[in-house]
């Protein structure tokens, strides 16, 4: 068998295996896909099953988080994003670095590792992954002002903590050339704006530009080439030149325009959205069972009792910045986020894919490395098993699961913390 077949094999079983999953979540379980997906993978792990395919850094962040964040961004309701925008960029903008700076001293207090290290660990755990999450939303007929809000934070916070984790890499890296407290500061913030805001902006220069394109586009393979050449481009491109080639791929998305008023533009472009959205489905697909199936078991048998704790105290810290920012921000807006979103904003933050990429990723001078990669492990299955097997019983707690409710307008009366 050459290597390619096998590979394909591979795949087929991984997709098999999936598919019954599938089928088992929608006839009898009420527990997310993509979590049953990742405890599958750990089972597979438990057995000691060499399913012949591993993930890397570059294999999540370069071919599996273009296209899951694309899709995303594409598929958000651009009016509903644009009045509930203040949450999510509080919660990205301010939030990543509290939570960062909350979480890091509490590790280093507890585990007694560098600060350096203590931040780093936390800037890895803060990114929120939402595909757990609105699946079950879609489930359950959330309302979609939380849909969006969720949605919008975590696509958003990946690439944003991906360069503070970068930041963080390149401090610890300097730490035998010191720097004073002024320096370190001057050299984050201008590395955040340069990396951080420059490559965004590159993102969204370009999906501008593939707007203009694609609506003078004949027909519609021509389109999906466009928005395929757009997403992965602006990523290449923003890599290259030394800028975020995360927030580049969100940025184009956000400036992708895929409606049309007239039949035949219509017709292309919900095509357009489907094929990106099967793409997603099935690289997230596989993506959840190999994190399950990657779980080092022996390590994190070791250190099980350390990620157990790190995962309370990020459901802490995670609790603290949601109910701090978003109280603030109701007290400046028109409609306040009802206190009852704030709940599931808090339960349902999982720490999955970005984490175990970044974990994945850590250089092996890193101090402390096993420590770290197992306990980001850690923490990723015991959220998928508590948080995400929960979800649906804090959506119906909290009665958001239990009717549909469409994002009001700007003209919608304030709702104070009505569900």
């Amino acid at each position: 068998m050459t290597a390619v077949l096998e590979i394909l094999v591979r795949v087929c079983a991984l997709l098999a295996l999936a598919l019954g999953v599938r089928v088992v979540v929608d006839a009898w379980l009420d527990v997310p896909y993509s979590v049953l997906l990742i405890l599958v993978g750990v089972v597979i792990s438990l057995l000691r099953v060499d399913v012949g395919i591993r993930l890397s850094t570059d294999v999540i962040v370069g071919l599996v988080l273009p296209a899951i964040l694309f899709d995303g961004v594409i598929e958000l309701d651009r009016t509903a994003l644009r009045e509930n925008l203040a949450v999510p960029l509080t919660l990205v903008v301010i939030g990543i670095p509290l939570a960062v700076v909350l979480l890091g001293p509490i590790i280093d207090l507890v585990f007694g590792l560098s600060i350096g290290v203590s931040l780093l660990l936390a800037a890895i755990l803060v990114p929120t992954d939402p595909v757990a999450v609105l699946s079950v939303f879609e489930e359950l007929d959330a309302p979609e002002r939380l849909t969006v809000v969720i949605d919008s934070e975590s696509l958003f916070n990946d690439g944003v903590a991906i360069v503070v984790v970068n930041l963080l890499l390149a401090l610890l890296a300097a730490e035998s050339e010191p720097m004073s407290g002024l320096e370190i500061a001057a050299f984050v913030v201008a590395d955040l704006l340069v990396v951080g805001l420059g490559g965004f902006l590159l993102g969204c220069a370009l999906g501008y530009g593939a707007t203009r394109f694609v609506h003078r586009l004949p027909e519609r393979m021509a389109i999906l080439l466009v928005t395929v050449l757009v997403a992965y481009g602006s990523y290449v491109l923003a890599e290259s030149v030394g800028v975020s080639g995360i927030l580049a791929t969100v940025g184009a998305g956000a400036f992708v325009e895929l409606d049309a008023d007239d039949g035949i533009g219509r017709d292309a472009f919900e095509f357009v959205r489907d094929i990106w959205a099967g793409g997603a489905f099935l690289l997230s697909t596989v993506v959840y069972v190999l994190i399950g199936a990657q779980v080092p078991v022996d390590t994190l048998t070791v250190y099980l009792p350390a990620a157990l704790l790190v995962a309370a105290f990020v459901l802490l810290v995670r609790a603290v910045v949601v109910y701090v920012l978003v109280g603030a921000v109701n007290e400046i807006v028109s409609r306040p986020l009802p206190r009852s979103y704030q709940h599931v904003l808090v339960s349902g933050g999982l720490h999955t894919v970005v984490p175990i990429a970044l974990a994945l990723g850590l250089p092996p001078w890193v101090p402390h490395r096993e420590f770290v990669q197992a306990v980001v492990f850690g923490v990723a299955i015991i959220g998928a098993l508590v948080q995400g097997t929960l979800l649906p019983s804090v959506l119906r707690v909290t009665g958001l699961g239990e009717r549909a409710t469409g994002v009001a307008g700007p003209s919608s009366p304030r709702d104070g913390d009505s569900p």
